[in-house]
């Protein structure tokens, strides 16, 4: 569990913030430029616990459960869009009094991060400096999503009510991992715990649904007015992010940098926390 015993720092913060009526829920650690993390489809802010004893100890780390994930509000209405999660992401911001900051997506979180960004153009004052996306693709009708059976509810609630939340996680880092050996039962049971929290299916269902009915085509001609310098880190053998869209992204972001982590597949923190570590370090301090 993504923990901060290894930092000794008072300032720590956990707690949930109410946005638009919703509990979303956080945690603050550590002193200086702030990072905001902000994970995947069906995680939860424990993805990024292999990050937090090197980084903590120079920036300011904000992770974040989005709507319908981890231990944030699951309510039962629609409101699970990628814009929805980024006007959250931007709540959290102003609730912890953070002015711009460093936001660090991983795979349907980046797609929150580039939202976020594209939404700070209206905005008298730049609240977003630099984009540090992990799996990152703005091309998502090329990508294998194995979760698109949420789309249709009965299906849905069919799987739930008959599959062990236990079985369909295995499956599902079976797949994103490379490394088959790192699927433990303790990393199974991290994922898991949160599939059973009442309102799980309905979040992720809306959450599907939502990316299915996106105007893809306008995001994507609107990312070319993204302007700040955004880094890519990719899995030699992400399976559910191809290579061929994170180089796709090179088009539309004028300050783009793909960078592969050899040996991982879909989540490169967990499978290499070490390299994730050095190049978000190198990025996020670079003039």
């Amino acid at each position: 569990m993504l923990a901060a015993s290894d930092l000794n720092d008072t300032g720590t913060i956990d707690g949930t913030f109410v946005y638009k009526g919703s509990g979303i829920h956080f945690r603050s650690l550590g002193q200086g430029l702030p990072l905001i993390f902000i994970h995947g489809f069906g995680a939860s802010m424990d993805t990024w616990r292999f990050l937090v004893k090197d980084l903590g100890h120079e920036f300011r780390l904000v992770f974040i459960d989005l709507r319908g994930h981890g231990y944030s509000a699951r309510p039962p209405d629609s409101r699970y869009s990628i814009q929805d999660q980024a006007d959250a992401v931007f709540g959290l911001m102003e609730h912890l009094g953070i002015k711009s900051a460093v936001l660090v997506g991983h795979s349907l979180g980046s797609g929150v991060a580039l939202m976020a960004a594209l939404n700070e153009l209206s905005r008298p004052t730049r609240l977003v400096s630099k984009l540090v996306l992990l799996a990152g693709s703005a091309y998502p009708e090329q990508v294998h999503f194995s979760g698109r059976w949420l789309s249709t509810p009965f299906i849905a609630w069919l799987v739930a009510k008959l599959t062990p939340a236990s079985l369909i996680t295995r499956m599902a880092l079976r797949y994103a991992f490379y490394d088959h050996t790192k699927v433990t039962d303790s990393l199974i049971e991290l994922y898991a715990k949160y599939q059973r929290i009442p309102g799980t299916i309905h979040a992720l269902m809306w959450t599907v649904r939502n990316l299915i009915a996106a105007d893809i085509d306008f995001v994507r001609r609107s990312l070319r007015q993204i302007q700040i310098p955004v880094l890519n880190i990719l899995g030699e053998y992400d399976r559910i992010v191809p290579r061929s869209t994170a180089e796709a992204l090179r088009n539309l972001l004028p300050q783009y940098r793909l960078e592969i982590i050899d040996g991982v597949g879909h989540v490169p923190q967990e499978e290499s926390p070490a390299a994730v570590i050095q190049l978000i370090r190198k990025f996020v301090l670079a003039p």
